[in-house]
């Protein structure tokens, strides 16, 4: 008889709900058996361990110093507790739609709410539809379902919400996964007449596509300075930028061209 695995046994037990599996030093976040939906590091639970991560604070390549981060999509949290620790001039919300999810943060070590960290327990669709107050300098949309990409938070009534909700000079970042033909849609459906840019790169050890909505015309001076800033910005944070420039590529016409 073949021995059930410790992983199997708290899949079981889960009973579909998100779940909690250590590995040595590495705590991940499971939804099912499909998929990691989280990473963290036991010993260094601020570290992003996840390459995707680490792409999607490339927004630090067009703005360097946010006042409000607003992120879709709790997770572990690697995230939210990588920008509270390294830009604390920075307020951080993060809407999670999971109870569930929102119910294991102390398992990621995931800080308290504070005065400038706070976790909202909403639908990210319906919040972002309304006008919001405090604008954000940036977005980071990394809203999973099981399966992928979740569908609510892939239509091109949610990215134009989104891109609504900037701050003038902000910048959307969202984790396209492996560029699903309906996310593409949405994308083009969202940027159709208007003036946001797309400049996205692809992880070298997995299929995520990362994608930066930039307003205004972006010229191709920021190719030739993108290198030096990677460099500046690796020696500081330590997010291994430098390795994302040969694959970061501006869509010029359609969002199609991303792949």
């Amino acid at each position: 008889m073949t021995a059930t695995s410790p992983f199997e046994v708290l899949l079981k037990q889960s009973g579909g709900q998100p779940f909690v599996f250590d590995n040595d030093d590495t705590r991940t976040l499971h939804f099912d058996h499909k998929y990691v939906q989280s990473a963290m590091s036991i010993s260094a639970p601020e570290k992003l361990v996840l390459s995707y991560t680490r792409a999607m604070m490339g927004f630090l390549l067009f703005q360097t110093e946010p006042r409000h981060i607003l992120l879709i999509g709790l997770g572990g949290g690697s995230l939210a507790k990588y920008c509270y620790r390294h830009l604390p001039a920075a307020r951080i919300t993060v809407l999670e739609l999971s109870a569930e999810v929102i119910a294991l943060r102390d398992e990621f070590m995931i800080p308290a709410d504070d005065e400038r960290f706070q976790v909202i327990h909403a639908d990210a669709a319906a919040y972002m539809q309304t006008p919001q107050d405090n604008l954000a300098d940036i977005i980071m949309l990394d809203g999973f379902s099981a399966d992928g990409p979740a569908d609510e938070l892939s239509t091109s009534d949610f990215y134009a919400a989104c891109l609504r909700a900037l701050a003038p000079g902000g910048i959307l970042v969202s984790n396209l996964w492996d560029r699903p033909a309906f996310l593409v849609d949405a994308i083009a459906q969202a940027l159709s007449a208007s003036d946001w840019r797309i400049w996205w790169c692809r992880t070298s050890d997995s299929h995520n596509c990362i994608a930066f909505f930039v307003s205004g015309n972006v010229t191709e001076t920021f190719r030739s300075r993108i290198l030096s800033r990677a460099k500046k910005l690796d020696a500081h944070f330590g997010l291994q930028l430098e390795e994302l420039v040969p694959s970061f590529q501006l869509v010029s016409d359609q969002p199609e061209e991303l792949g």
